[in-house]
């Protein structure tokens, strides 16, 4: 069963049917979960196909799915105990971990292919050309260039984060541009209107839009090129995660998500459909087109590849290569504001490779 539950709903409606999201069932019966997610989601498509071709009922699992517009909303219902596992952003990760004591049982996708900045192909950014740049040699300008510009990007965002990470790597801070906080919507439509030397965009919409005016427009700079780490993940709630019952059947989810993935690589026009489909049901349509560029833009994990984040080292660190990857987006967030002094010791930990590592040892 499906539920589109509108943001000021969600934890009233869970909490007033939370008999129902309490269900577990045995091995035996069979299981059920109560899943969250994002709607229209990159990492929720997964899902959405599962569903759409049976496979959750095959594995005798039933899922109630609880849909959100961002992930700190999402996390809010934890406080109501309103969902079992969840597919959600950095942002969900943050606010589940430090807010509600969540569980992060390994990663899905990465989160960075649909982040872009762009600068007017007349701009001296561009005549500068790439080479510049020490975190990447396509990317365009030169400290020169960049220093004084006006950039259009969202303030205290992962669009922020792909900025600074960008500047740093002309040996500059956020201080030597002039930020002009917009969201990447109103960006978009700034930018095109004339306003800003640059802007920062995210999601399927302008990006895509921005990439097919080349004749205009340069990517500049992008997620991949700054090599932001950023990556969607799963989270548990705490309560459900130590239930015995619960944690076999997150199990259960993790092997139809991970089949899901693999049947997606073999069916990738069907992919794109079940894709329109799912924005669609969601209410925000999608051309096939958009929706094609849309998956190709980040890149699924394998199981063996999630597993592996979080126990190999990080080059040059003591940390997981995907605890590294978190440190760097929370201390991001610190910095501006958003988290306090203190929080990152407080995350520490909640990285659990447990279940996804018994469920790699099984599958072999």
């Amino acid at each position: 069963m499906k539920k589109m539950v509108a943001i000021g709903l969600a934890v009233a409606l869970c909490a007033g049917a939370i008999s129902g999201c309490g269900k577990s069932g045995n091995k035996d019966e069979g299981y059920s979960l109560t899943v969250s997610g994002i709607g229209g989601s990159l990492n929720y498509l997964p899902i959405y196909i599962a569903q759409e071709e049976g496979w959750f009922a095959e594995e005798k699992l039933e899922i109630e799915e609880i849909l959100f517009t961002n992930g700190p909303v999402q996390m809010e219902s934890l406080s109501s105990d309103g969902w079992d596992i969840g597919c959600t952003g950095v942002g969900g990760v943050f606010a589940g971990v430090l807010g509600y004591d969540a569980k992060v049982l390994g990663s899905s996708n990465t989160d960075d292919g649909t982040q872009y900045i762009f600068a007017r192909n007349d701009s001296d950014i561009v005549a500068a050309g790439t080479g510049n740049n020490v975190l990447n040699d396509q990317i365009y300008g030169s400290a020169e260039t960049w220093k004084g510009k006006s950039i259009l990007c969202n303030t205290g965002s992962v669009t922020q984060y792909v900025l600074i990470k960008m500047l740093e790597g002309f040996g500059l801070t956020q201080d030597d541009v002039e930020f002009v906080a917009m969201d990447p919507a109103t960006a978009y439509s700034a930018f095109l209107a004339g306003e800003g030397d640059a802007c920062v965009l995210t999601g399927s919409g302008g990006t895509f839009k921005m990439l097919e005016k080349s004749d205009e427009y340069t990517a500049v700079a992008s997620g991949p090129l700054v090599d932001s780490g950023l990556m969607c993940s799963f989270v548990a709630n705490k309560n459900s995660y130590a239930d015995e019952t619960k944690y076999e059947a997150m199990k259960v989810f993790m092997k139809v998500y991970f089949k899901s993935l693999d049947w997606m690589k073999e069916n990738q026009e069907k992919a794109v459909q079940y894709c329109v489909d799912m924005s669609d049901e969601n209410g925000s349509s999608m051309e096939a087109e958009i929706a094609a560029k849309y998956i190709q833009a980040d890149r699924y994990y394998s199981l063996q590849e999630a597993v592996s984040m979080m126990e190999d080292k990080a080059e040059g660190s003591d940390m997981t290569v995907m605890d590294k990857n978190l440190a760097g987006v929370l201390d991001f967030f610190i910095s501006v504001g958003n988290y306090s002094e203190g929080d990152d010791e407080k995350f520490k930990g909640h990285v659990d490779n447990k279940l996804l590592k018994e469920l790699l040892g099984e599958s072999k």
